[in-house]
C-alpha cells in the first residue's frame, strides 16, 4: 500500500484530432488570379491531454538511515489528493504546506501521502499548415509553397511544481515542461522535377 500510486507517465485523457480541407475560394478559376489564390489546403493537429502525477516529497530527514534524505511526508488535509497543479497564478494555494508535515518515527504508513497522487498541466496544441502546388511550364515541373505553425496559439504548458515542503518555493511553478515549445512559423519550398 505504501508504493502503491499512478506510473510517472499515467495519462487518463488523451484526445487529437486532425484535419485538412481545401479552401474553395478561386478553385475552378484557371487565369492568374485563380493560379494564385486558388487550390490552397489548410490541415491541423489539435492536440489536448490531462497532465501527468507527480509526488510531494519531504527532505527534512532520513528516517530509515539508507542516506537519502527524501522520504513522502504526513497528509494533514485529504481534500488537497488528486489536485491539479497547472496554473502559475494560483498553484501555491492549490498544493499548500498547510496539508503536509514531516514525518517522524511514531507515524504509521497509512497517514503518509500516496506517491503520484497529484497531477501537473496537461497539453494542449494546435498546428496548422497552408499548402499550395503551384504547375510551372515545363512538363513535370511544380513548386509546392507551405506555411507551417506549431503551437499557434502559443498556449504554454508549465511544468511542474517544487513538491519539496522544506523548499522555501513549495508549491510554486517555476517554469514551462521541458516538451513545450512556444509558437513557430515556418516557410517551405520545395521544388520538383
Amino acid at each position: 500500500k505504501y508504493a502503491k500510486g499512478y506510473s510517472r507517465f499515467h495519462t487518463p485523457h488523451r484526445f487529437t484530432f486532425n484535419g485538412s480541407y481545401r479552401l474553395p475560394f478561386f478553385a475552378d478559376r484557371t487565369d492568374l488570379l485563380g493560379q494564385a489564390l486558388g487550390g490552397w489546403q489548410l490541415s491541423g493537429v489539435f492536440k489536448v491531454a490531462s497532465g501527468t502525477p507527480f509526488s510531494v516529497f519531504d527532505t527534512a530527514r532520513d528516517l530509515d538511515f539508507d542516506g537519502f534524505a527524501e522520504s513522502r511526508p504526513i497528509l494533514v488535509d485529504a481534500s488537497v489528493l488528486g489536485a491539479h497543479v497547472n496554473d502559475r497564478a494560483t498553484s501555491e494555494q492549490v498544493l499548500t504546506r498547510a496539508a503536509f508535515r514531516s514525518t517522524t518515527l511514531n507515524d504509521t504508513f497509512e497517514n503518509i501521502v500516496p506517491r503520484n497522487a497529484f497531477f501537473a498541466d496537461g497539453v494542449k496544441v494546435v498546428d496548422m499548415a497552408l499548402a499550395k502546388i503551384f504547375r510551372l511550364p515545363w512538363q513535370g515541373h511544380s513548386m509546392a509553397v507551405r506555411i507551417e505553425g506549431y503551437n499557434v496559439f502559443n498556449w504554454v504548458q508549465f511544468g511542474f511544481p517544487d513538491s519539496n515542503i522544506t523548499s522555501p518555493t513549495f508549491g510554486r511553478i517555476n517554469g514551462t515542461a521541458p516538451q513545450y515549445a512556444p509558437r513557430t512559423v515556418q516557410l517551405v519550398l520545395r521544388y520538383r522535377y
